[in-house]
């Protein structure tokens, strides 16, 4: 809520929150975050926007990381700075150096994209975890690189209704081919996609979204 405040005149004015303690903010950060992963490593593309800067570097990964890691990482809430994930440093010391390294700054506000790959060691399997201020916030998980016995169908994709539990989601259709959660202001929000085993048209895919562990929202293309 906005604080009112008076002037030594008696005037009185509205003391709006700074940006980066608005929802809207963190939300944006998020999404800036996602496309960056999805184009980790890429080059400068020569911007000389003064508002923000970006640098990367790539190594190798050699630890073998476990899905049972990647569920033990710790996110930190996005609206409590106080409540803070994993630090970047305690993450090196138990994957090793990670695959890649995405870091961007942005009115002050400074993120990292960090990448291990070979989860589980299979071949094209990435774990991705953002980090503001040095601390992790957000964390994704993408190719299980799953066999799936029967393909997800568009009426299965429909009987999916708000309210239904992860839970219930994964027994349904199985482990998604990618995972990403953030916590924002107390609240769990999660995303997964299925592309595999998925039927329709070359490309068919499908999102769910959850809050808490319950459907929040869903989307599809090329489902058949």
């Amino acid at each position: 809520m906005a604080k009112k405040i008076k002037d030594e005149n008696g005037n009185t004015y509205v003391q709006k929150k700074p940006f980066y303690k608005r929802v809207w903010f963190w939300i944006l950060v998020v999404i800036v975050v996602a496309v960056g992963a999805s184009m980790g490593g890429n080059k400068d593309n020569g911007s000389k926007d003064t508002s923000s800067k970006s640098e990367s570097a790539t190594s190798t990964s050699t630890a073998k990381i476990k899905r049972s890691d990647f569920d033990a990482v710790k996110i930190g809430d996005l609206m409590q700075s106080a409540d803070g994930g994993d630090t970047l440093d305690s993450l090196k010391e138990k994957f090793g150096e990670p695959k890649s390294t995405s870091s961007s700054e942005t009115n002050g506000v400074k993120t990292d994209v960090v990448t291990w790959d070979k989860v589980d060691n299979k071949i094209g399997s990435s774990m991705v975890i953002s980090f503001t201020d040095g601390k992790a916030f957000s964390k994704d998980l993408t190719g299980f690189k799953l066999t799936r016995k029967n393909k997800i169908d568009l009426a299965q994709f429909n009987e999916v209704a708000n309210g239904t539990s992860y839970n219930d989601v994964i027994n349904k259709f199985g482990e998604p081919d990618n995972y990403t959660e953030t916590l924002i202001g107390g609240d769990k929000q999660t995303m997964v996609m299925y592309t595999s085993g998925v039927k329709g048209d070359l490309g068919a895919n499908f999102n769910i979204t959850f809050s808490n562990d319950a459907v929040s929202g869903k989307s599809q293309t090329s489902m058949k």
